[in-house]
């Protein structure tokens, strides 16, 4: 099908005693194969709007197949070529080898299978591989995702707080569990592009794209929570000793500072996260202070100290941005 836009404006005219009609693009009945009889689909949108889809399966995917040549030399950056393919929203990708794909080409494929939801390895040859997304978009809506992913790094988080208490044997467990929130945030990120291309998507979601917004805003926070959970469970128990209980008691209300803002973001509640973003800055602002003062005075283990301070200060923020999204959407709903 022709993906050409088009903006054209037509006069609503009325036949029979009460019927509305308007007519359609001559350009656009042709692009789309369209005659006198065919059936359309009329699809409305939460904003208001109306779809008229040419074809009568709304579930229907348009194909969307992506060729990624890749050469022995450039081996290492597969998996982000893929990564990167996947977000836009493609259903199927074709790798070829030049002139073979290697054994690591191939780890890398696989690697990229298991880290994204949905696609999988179809067909497999000497120089080519073809993986294709197999899964269903309405299966996993935004709010579930997002949520599902909270859930991950609440307890990425707490477990680097047991990790600064003395528990050495929760770091790799906690670094493994990144994957699962670097998926989920890729899967929200690709429906999320996806919506802006087709718009049967978001009637099957049932959610508009200015809503949707807010949710990949979130789960880009999330994912960097989790990211710097990472770092405090690499060096956390040696930030606990350089800090006394310091530093826990720090960790321990940027997650509640976390709980709250998420509470606030899942609910729509304006107010709540209002108040939140004040407990939020009051408790950085302290937060800062003591990283300042306890970093002029000598300081067992600095190097680890100020980064289990970097990262509370960071979660703190990126809560606080959270619980801005929660009321943006908040305002955009009471709008609507």
């Amino acid at each position: 099908m022709n993906s050409k836009s088009y903006t054209e404006s037509r006069k609503v005219q009325k036949t029979g005693g009460s019927t509305l009609i308007v007519s359609l693009p001559k350009k656009w009945t042709e692009d789309t194969g369209l005659k006198a009889g065919s059936q359309i689909k009329l699809m409305n949108q939460p904003d208001g709007s109306l779809v008229i889809n040419p074809s009568l399966d709304v579930s229907e995917n348009i194909k969307d197949v992506k060729v990624l040549e890749s050469s022995q030399e450039k081996s290492s950056h597969l998996f982000r070529s893929l990564i990167g393919i996947y977000l836009t929203g493609s259903t199927e990708i074709k790798v070829i080898g030049k002139p073979r794909l290697t054994v690591t080409q191939r780890k890398e494929i696989r690697k990229f299978s298991s880290y994204v939801i949905g696609f999988e390895i179809v067909e497999e040859e000497g120089n080519e591989v073809l993986l294709s997304d197999v899964s269903n978009p309405g299966a996993l809506s935004f709010r579930r995702a997002v949520k599902r992913q909270f859930k991950i790094v609440r307890a990425m988080y707490l477990d680097a707080i047991k990790v600064i208490k003395g528990s050495d044997d929760l770091s790799l467990d906690i670094i493994d569990r990144d994957k699962e929130v670097d998926k989920l945030n890729w899967f929200v990120e690709r429906q999320f592009n996806m919506m802006l291309d087709n718009m049967i998507l978001a009637q099957k979601l049932s959610i508009s794209p200015s809503e949707a917004v807010f949710y990949s805003h979130v789960s880009r926070f999330l994912e960097r929570i989790a990211d710097h959970s990472c770092r405090l469970a690499d060096i956390g128990y040696e930030a606990g000793r350089a800090s006394t209980s310091h530093v826990v008691e720090f960790a321990e209300k940027a997650l509640e500072i976390l709980d709250t803002a998420m509470s606030s973001f899942l609910n729509k509640k304006s107010d709540k996260s209002t108040i939140t973003i004040d407990n939020g800055k009051s408790i950085l602002s302290k937060a800062r202070k003591y990283f300042e003062d306890k970093y002029k005075k000598d300081v067992e283990n600095p190097r680890e100290f100020s980064i289990a301070m970097d990262v509370i200060i960071r979660t703190l923020a990126y809560s606080t941005d959270i619980c801005e999204t929660a009321i943006n959407l908040s305002y955009k709903e009471v709008k609507e």
